[in-house]
């Protein structure tokens, strides 16, 4: 996050604070406690395969249950089927079938003939009669439940007709495979929208190839990849193969470079239980793995669990957030400094760091725009009152447009427009390390849903109601959500924690973050207090819910941030973005002094 220079500093000042604050920074480790806990991937290898007959529906359903992506291999009857399958023959799954069936391949035979195949009695009595799936039984299977995704690791199959077998899915898919050139053929076939895993090592990786396969990867410019999973394994003394100073600083090159690192357990003759080994992923988990492919997908999701539950009461931003991660969000766009939910403001606030906020209502005939107030009279003061009296659900989207929302702010802003919802989308288009917070006043989920497909991952849906947010992810399962709190006029700082704890007994269910409003009077005094907060973050932590907060008055005073940081949170919105970005800075300085 690039933090904007003040004006009452120097430049030279603005260089030292910020050269020593990163410095510092840089000395804190990045583990999944920075992210959200719904946002932390779990892949179970050959849909948990070793918990039922690995590639088949009872496997699908198992790891959907516990909130995992099953992983799953895909290839190409002789008839031209897509079907589920991972080995080359039928030797391991098919032990009692004939000579011939048992050296048979998918490949080799008609989808008649793999159907008539028993592929789950060699993993129990229980599992008889389990059947060899096809591509278009996984597709109705997704299709039973927007918040089911699946991996689909390609064997042998046509790219072209895979992505015709799973269009009607394809937000709900991704693609893995060990060789890039693939990846990067599956971005071709998509280019609308793909989502691509290059998983890499089966435990046999040293740090030298995995310097070799980055530097491979970094010529090829890491084009179709999205994720990136190494295996690792142990040797016979018990180290990490490849080491723990190798996984932590790919990490943090794929963190950079905005993949999703994953890493996985991966069982050999020195590690033969690396799948069930929790310590083993708590340390994969230290060393900056954002997300985990499994055999076990249940003793995976134990030790994440686990990891955030062990977050410390003291917890410290400045000792766990690298300064260019904290997120700040700017309150309708750029908070004071520029005209609200335009979208030249919004591209501001991503060229200064921030993270913008649109409120959105929906036009008389349907559309979707950004725009705070129930009527003009703030925005538009000079308008004819029967224009300023009226709000956006009273006019079409063409008369909507025809409003000048930034001349209020000044000369400079005199013509800007309330941005409109398709131009947010395409804006978020251009770079997925974007942002937008997305504060509902009027919508329709379902239509909002449907137009923002493609860049759901980039949305943080953000309500006062916890009911609304809920039904926002029955439709968006894959976008953000954040709760926020007021301490003013739905709520008082001193029943904060009552209707926090109403929250906390719904397991914070749906939250990527919750946002606590906090009041600050003229001698500085933090409503909530400190204490209140706190308490409120740690829960939060624990759970795997990003804190933030919102204050309100006295807002752009250094103090105010100091006692919030200090307070344990770890997030911010603002309505004073310079003020903020300065008080983040200083607070680092701070920290490192000390």
């Amino acid at each position: 996050m690039k933090f904007r220079k003040l004006g009452i500093l120097t430049a030279t000042l603005v260089a030292i604070l910020f050269t020593v604050a990163t410095s510092f920074a840089d000395n804190a480790q990045w583990t999944i406690r920075n992210k959200a806990r719904e946002t932390i991937t779990v892949v179970a290898h050959r849909g948990a395969g070793d918990l039922a007959p690995e590639n088949c529906v009872s496997s699908l359903e198992l790891t959907w249950s516990m909130g995992g992506i099953p992983e799953v291999d895909v290839r190409t009857t002789k008839d031209g089927h897509i079907m589920m399958f991972h080995d080359g023959n039928f030797k391991r799954v098919c032990p009692n079938e004939s000579e011939e069936i048992r050296n048979s391949s998918v490949e080799s035979m008609t989808y008649e003939e793999v159907r008539r195949l028993d592929i789950g009695s060699f993993r129990g009595e229980q599992f008889k009669g389990e059947k060899v799936v096809s591509i278009e039984e996984i597709v109705e299977e997704l299709k039973k439940d927007p918040r089911r995704e699946v991996v689909i690791d390609v064997k042998k199959v046509d790219f072209e007709a895979l992505a015709e077998a799973v269009k009607d899915v394809r937000y709900q898919v991704t693609l893995t495979s060990g060789n890039e050139d693939e990846l990067a053929k599956w971005a071709d076939v998509n280019p609308d929208y793909f989502d691509a895993t290059l998983w890499m090592g089966l435990g046999q990786y040293t740090d030298n190839d995995v310097e070799k396969r980055f530097q491979s990867l970094r010529d090829k410019h890491f084009k179709g990849i999205k994720r990136l999973q190494i295996h690792i394994a142990k040797d016979a003394d018990g180290n990490l193969k490849p080491s723990a100073e190798c996984i932590r600083k790919y990490g943090d090159e794929c963190r950079r470079r905005g993949i999703e690192f994953q890493t996985m357990p991966w069982r050999t003759k020195d590690c033969p239980n690396a799948e069930q080994d929790v310590d083993f992923i708590k340390t994969l988990i230290r060393l900056g793995s954002m997300g985990f492919g499994s055999d076990r997908p249940d003793i995976t999701f134990q030790a994440i669990d686990e990891f955030y539950a062990e977050s410390p009461d003291d917890w410290n931003l400045v000792d766990n957030i690298p300064l260019d991660e904290v997120v700040v969000q700017g309150h309708r766009g750029m908070g004071n400094e520029e005209p609200e939910g335009t979208l030249e403001t919004f591209r501001s606030a991503w060229a200064n760091g921030l993270v913008p906020e649109a409120d959105i209502r929906m036009t008389s005939d349907g559309h979707i725009m950004s725009f705070h107030d129930n009527d003009f009279k703030r925005i538009i003061p000079d308008a004819p009152e029967e224009i300023r009296a009226k709000g956006v659900k009273d006019f079409t989207y063409e008369e909507c447009r025809k409003l000048d929302v930034g001349a209020y702010k000044g000369e400079k802003f005199k013509g800007q427009k309330m941005a409109d919802l398709e131009e947010m989308v395409a804006a978020l288009k251009e770079d997925p390390k974007r942002l937008v917070f997305f504060d509902i006043k009027k919508v329709d989920f379902k239509i909002l849903a449907e137009a923002t497909r493609e860049v759901h991952s980039q949305i943080i849906m953000a309500s006062s109601n916890y009911d609304e947010i809920k039904e926002w992810k029955k439709y968006a399962p894959r976008s953000k959500a954040m709760l926020w709190m007021p301490t003013t006029w739905a709520g008082t700082p001193e029943n904060l924690e009552e209707r926090f704890n109403v929250i906390r007994d719904q397991n914070f269910k749906d939250l990527y973050a919750l946002q606590i409003h906090v009041t600050v009077d003229e001698n500085g005094s933090v409503k909530p207090t400190p204490e209140v907060l706190r308490r409120c973050g740690t829960a939060l932590r624990k759970k795997g819910v990003i804190f933030e907060t919102l204050s309100w008055t006295n807002g752009d005073k250094y103090q105010t941030y100091k006692v919030l940081f200090d307070s344990g949170c770890a997030s911010l919105a603002t309505d004073y973005p310079t003020e903020t970005m300065d008080a983040v800075r200083k607070y680092y300085q701070e920290k490192n002094a000390e």
